[in-house]
């Protein structure tokens, strides 16, 4: 147990390192780099709290918890921000893309701020692509704030395309008077309700301007959903000209390339979902910081393993179909029969009366035995 509880101490230390060097050797893998040159790679940025009972645990505060996971707006936890890297591959149909959760960081109340985190690990990520590869940063309407907003201002490969708060000022572009001096900054403000709805899916009404906000110097693209009943709905911001964008879905047109690439940054939602649900995240009882991180980079590390096997290792298509957690099972069951035909083929070696080596009764290929399990 102490060997465990050390090894962790020692992966929180060398954290940085270690989530760098798993990036790279992913980047390595050909079935990443296929579509990489035509479809962006996206940062998708979010945060989760866990809640912990006591008050033993490093840096474990009471937090503000907005969507009411436990009932209570203030609860005793951990926040934990995550930056996850979603690569396109082909799908049977159309292009899809796969999410890793590569960095997570545990946000100290008194430290760095959760914007300043996300910041560094989107510049610790961008280390290991090339400067030519189009980025997109993604996230939800609490992240479009100076520190991130100032590292897509920084990078020319780097866009950004995120769910942004109503009350965002909204300008139209300057008009030009011809007028000697220096020309107005913005045009006329206007409101989220202003923007026309001019094509519907027949749920949401959709619209979309070109328009100048506080958050860019340059002018953006504001996208604005709602349902019918609705009077303001949601406001989505793209730097990117939907025109520009490599269609995910071959049939999706226009301003809905914009919605459907922010609905990737629901992939790193689910995976909050699952490592709480299936991977045992909430239940860790390390209390020191950096044997939580070390928990967390293996928890993610083991994530991300059991979502490429199948795509880079035949042996592995049965699990095509299953989800992280049925993935998960079959894998570790695999691991403890290697261990016991390991130990039992070893000590038949050794016995007097020599017998058929035990591990020959085991002969099934490895790929047979993944298929058994969903027989």
């Amino acid at each position: 147990m102490n060997t465990y509880y050390h090894t962790l101490s020692v992966i929180g230390e060398k954290l940085g390192i270690l989530e760098l060097k798993v990036l790279q050797s992913l980047l390595e893998i050909d079935l990443f780099q296929e579509l990489s040159s035509q479809y962006p790679v996206l940062f998708l940025i979010d945060d989760t709290l866990q809640p912990k009972y006591g008050k033993k645990f490093a840096h474990v505060k009471v937090l503000h918890d907005h969507a009411l996971h436990t009932g209570k707006a203030y609860v005793n936890a951990h926040d934990f921000v995550t930056l996850g890297i979603a690569f396109p591959i082909q799908g049977k149909k159309q292009v899809e893309y796969i999410m890793f959760p590569f960095f997570m960081r545990m946000y100290i109340p008194g430290g760095k701020s959760k914007l300043n985190l996300a910041e560094e690990m989107a510049t610790a990520a961008l280390m290991a692509f090339k400067p030519s590869q189009h980025i997109i940063v993604e996230c939800d309407s609490w992240y479009p704030k100076k520190e991130l907003l100032d590292f897509v201002k920084l990078h020319q490969n780097v866009d950004f395309i995120a769910n942004i708060r109503k009350d965002n000022a909204l300008f139209e572009l300057p008009e030009k008077t011809g007028k000697r001096g220096r020309p107005r900054k913005y045009g006329k403000q206007f409101s989220c309700t202003d923007i026309a709805t001019s094509d519907n899916d027949g749920t949401y009404e959709v619209g979309m301007t070109y328009c100048l906000t506080h958050l860019f110097s340059l002018p953006v693209y504001v996208v604005r959903t709602k349902k019918s009943d609705q009077e303001g709905g949601r406001l989505f911001i793209s730097t990117i000209d939907p025109v520009k964008l490599q269609a995910i879905t071959p049939e999706t047109q226009g301003m809905w390339r914009i919605l459907e690439y922010y609905e990737q940054r629901w992939k790193i939602e689910t995976y909050f979902y699952e490592i709480k649900t299936f991977w045992s995240f909430g239940s860790y009882q390390v209390r020191s910081y950096e044997e939580i991180e070390g928990m967390n980079f293996l928890i993610n590390f083991t994530y991300g393993l059991v979502k490429i096997l199948p795509l880079i290792d035949s042996r592995f298509s049965a699990l095509m179909p299953q989800g992280t957690s049925a993935r998960k099972n079959v894998l570790s069951r695999v691991i403890l029969e290697e261990q016991i035909f390991h130990t039992l083929g070893s000590k038949s070696q050794k016995a007097k009366n020599k017998r058929p080596n035990i591990r020959g009764l085991f002969r099934m290929p490895l790929k047979k035995r993944i298929e058994n399990y969903f027989l």
